[in-house]
């Protein structure tokens, strides 16, 4: 999931032609309006596109996260960090980098993420369960 205004040139890097998935609109802190764009990567390749996610990041504010099952690959400007699922050492790291980009704490409920697609969102449609 990336936040299309988190990207510095407003578009997904070009690695990632031919993964959109779906776009939509969504509520962030439940005041801001946001464009959310859903991508299904291989995963083989998910490293690597992490790293372009993390190169492409505004400095400040944002990140974007790639997940499967087991694992989410979170990035953050110029950073990646890795959450095994369960991992609650692996999730406070990350929050602890998140404030580095001045990301608020209730934005990054990782340990959630596996179950439903925004745990900080109020009700929405879009914001449904997987």
């Amino acid at each position: 999931m990336v936040i299309t205004e988190s990207l510095a040139s407003g578009s997904l890097p070009a690695a990632f032609s031919g993964m959109e998935d779906r776009r939509y609109p969504h509520l962030l802190d439940e005041h801001t309006p946001i464009e959310i764009t859903e991508v299904t990567v291989p995963a083989e390749r998910a490293a690597a596109l992490a790293l372009e996610l993390a190169a492409a990041l505004k400095p400040r504010l944002y990140y974007a996260h790639l997940l499967d099952e087991e694992r989410m690959l979170v990035a953050f400007p110029h950073t990646v960090v890795d959450i095994p699922r369960g991992d609650t050492g692996a999730i406070a790291h990350a929050r602890s980098i998140g404030a580095l980009f001045d990301i608020p704490d209730e934005q990054m409920r990782f340990g959630e993420m596996w179950d439903t697609d925004h745990p900080d969102a109020p009700a929405q449609p879009e914001a449904g369960t997987r």
